[in-house]
């Protein structure tokens, strides 16, 4: 948990007292208060930051996630993990089974292996209910200190988010004194460790990212905050962690494990691609090309780069290099299907695409990107059965809900269309479009449909504010 990771964990206790059907009874909140609480959190979270919803980044971390996930066992929530669009190297997970990711610390890191490592530990802290236990403790804080840490802690979100949250609510932290406890963070360590190895990643990756996130620590630049700088004796956590690995190996415990870096500088080059100038980009790029192993990530940039600025043939000879370089890359292949998709040339997009789900079926970017190539084709139910694919494998994605509603709208279905596009509206925001796709939507599906509850409850929830403006 990091430093703003624990400023948020208290905005969350307080809420969770604040929102309760009885605030100051001994509070025990059960899973299913749980999860109305995180989507409560996850709508604030969506309202104050901005979230990288691009496939190939959003889409890969939720990937990664997921693989973790499954090697976790059974769990609690249906997890859903994100990607905040700020240069904090940063992490925290919410209620519900909400995990957040900064851009700066994927910029940080160097693999796959280590963005894993990351996921599993903060995996380990939601499944092991660490928020539930400090909301229990909780139930002892008066009713001033409750309202004047969510005033701090809140109030100050309309400037800067991620500074307001940083700095914003010291007062009441230091008057409620929440935050992970060093069992939790051990805890969570040696859970998400075994999470890691389990899902096929080489153990030593947790060391390394504690170890360079223990490296910023040293450093006089504050303008940065470290990722691990208020965690608890963190010289003695990467210690027991090299112990872990020593008992483990070098390698995963079992099957042949997954690449360490995989597609992880791919994902580097399109945030490099997407948040730089296009001449400071293409700089980084030439420059990355001096380097052999770098030499994949740079061609897959520069093809990424000029494809968005619609300069398709330069971007076609690109990818078609980097194609060659990592011959096994789903991202690489996904780039070119999109581009011959661009170009008009569906059939060479087809099989780009098609060759990506061979080497691996879980990616929701490209089951997004097959469904739009279908629906350009008018082939609506290969169309829809790419995109249900892709919501099943990254949930809550706002692009998807717009073109689920559009397919569902084309085969004639009309209760499931205005349903994701009252959902699409939702995610924007848009309270007015919400309540006609709703309305539209109960024409068709029964008005019990929880689909339609948690339309209802946002609205509810969105008119409740604005009359509080």
């Amino acid at each position: 948990m990091t430093r703003l990771g624990h400023r948020i964990l208290c905005g969350v206790l307080v809420l969770c007292l604040l929102w309760g059907p009885r605030p100051f009874r001994a509070w025990a909140l059960d899973l299913g208060e749980e999860k109305e609480l995180g989507r409560k959190m996850l709508q604030t979270v969506r309202e104050h930051f901005r979230l990288i919803e691009d496939p190939e980044v959003a889409g890969y971390v939720q990937a990664v996630g997921q693989r973790v996930v499954r090697a976790a066992g059974p769990v609690h929530y249906n997890y859903s993990f994100f990607v905040i669009d700020d240069a904090t190297p940063n992490a925290f997970a919410i209620p519900g089974g909400y995990v957040f990711v900064f851009r700066g610390l994927l910029e940080l890191m160097d693999s796959e292996a280590e963005l894993a490592s990351i996921l599993a530990h903060e995996l380990a802290h939601v499944q092991s209910r660490h928020i539930h236990k400090q909301i229990e403790k909780g139930r002892i804080l008066s009713i001033a200190a409750i309202v004047g840490t969510l005033a701090s802690a809140f109030l100050g979100l309309e400037s800067n988010p991620a500074q307001a949250l940083a700095v914003g609510t010291v007062a009441g932290v230091q008057t409620l004194q929440l935050k992970y406890s060093r069992e939790n963070e051990e805890e969570a360590d040696r859970l998400g460790f075994e999470y890691l190895v389990s899902a096929g990643y080489e153990p030593r990756a947790m060391v390394r990212v504690m170890q360079k996130m223990r490296r910023m620590n040293w450093q006089s630049d504050t303008r940065v905050p470290s990722y691990l700088m208020t965690h608890p004796a963190l010289g003695e956590r990467v210690g027991y962690l090299e112990q872990l690995v020593e008992r483990k190996g070098a390698r995963p415990s079992t099957g042949r494990g997954r690449d360490a870096v995989g597609d992880y500088p791919l994902v580097q080059a399109v945030l490099l691609s997407r948040h730089a100038d296009f001449e400071a980009a293409q700089g980084r790029f030439q420059g990355w090309l001096k380097d052999p192993a770098r030499t994949a990530a740079a061609l897959y940039g520069l093809g990424r780069l000029y494809l968005s600025k619609g300069r398709l043939d330069e971007a076609l000879n690109f990818l078609r290099q980097a194609a060659a370089a990592k011959p096994l890359s789903p991202l690489v292949l996904n780039g070119l299907g999109e581009t011959y998709h661009r170009l008009g040339r569906l059939e060479e997009a087809e099989r780009a695409l098609r060759s990506s789900l061979a080497l691996d079926d879980e990616s929701p970017m490209v089951h997004l990107r097959l469904g739009l190539l279908y629906q350009e084709q008018e082939k609506w139910q290969e169309a829809l059965q790419h995109l249900k694919r892709a919501e099943s494998l990254a949930p809550l994605n706002t692009e998807l809900d717009y073109q689920l509603g559009i397919v569902y709208g084309r085969m004639q279905d009309l209760g499931p269309a205005h349903y994701y596009l009252a959902r699409h509206a939702m995610r924007r925001g848009d309270a007015k479009l919400v309540a006609f796709h709703l309305e539209k939507a109960k024409s068709y599906l029964p008005a019990l449909d929880e689909r339609l509850q948690e339309l209802e409850r946002w609205l509810k929830d969105s008119r409740k504010t604005a009359r509080g403006s």
